[in-house]
């Protein structure tokens, strides 16, 4: 005996006009492979049963407006978009549920890395630190800053490297302090 509908083609005109048989076949059709794909991905029985109606749900209430041309294809990545839904889901409800660690008074920390930045630059020669802050505090660029003060850019690049320098080994310092009071803070 033939069966009822040869291919899925069909099946989605019949469901697209309301065919209950249709549906049905589709879902006796692939509700067991679609089970053990979600499945294979949640290791959760549960979940993939939620996921796998959640889509057939869906598959009904939009049948009128499915613009599918392989429902196999639409089927399967319909059920890994539900899945990596649902671990981004579990994944935003635990960080929710995640208390902060007691932490320092950051901005003390803050309030003591400007203050030594600031320390920092003013140590600084005055062009280099003019250029400097004139590319890193104004966004003005390499050529910008080379028309302004009638400098060649190599010049301006070379400044601009020499504050780099000079600020990474002045802050270095600080910046292992602080690692180490907020890493004694967090554990």
């Amino acid at each position: 005996m033939k069966p009822l509908f040869q291919d899925d083609s069909e099946l989605l005109t019949r469901l697209k006009s309301h065919d209950n048989v249709a549906f049905e076949l589709i879902y006796r059709r692939y509700w067991q492979h679609l089970f053990d794909f979600a499945f294979l991905k949640t290791h959760d029985a549960d979940v993939s049963e939620e996921i796998i109606q959640d889509l057939f749900v869906t598959v009904w209430e939009k049948r009128e407006s499915l613009q599918v041309k392989n429902l196999r294809a639409y089927l399967f990545t319909a059920v890994r978009n539900r899945v990596i839904d649902h671990y981004k889901e579990k994944i935003f409800s635990e960080l929710d549920t995640i208390e902060p660690p007691e932490a320092p008074e950051y901005s003390f920390f803050l309030e003591e890395l400007e203050a030594t930045m600031q320390n920092s630059i003013a140590s600084l020669p005055d062009k280099t630190q003019r250029i400097f802050l004139l590319n890193r505090f104004e966004g003005k660029t390499v050529r910008q800053i080379s028309a302004d003060l009638n400098l060649p850019e190599r010049t301006v690049e070379y400044h601009i490297s020499q504050a780099l320098r000079v600020l990474k080994v002045l802050l270095k310092e600080f910046i292992a302090l602080c690692l180490v009071a907020f890493s004694s803070s967090i554990f």
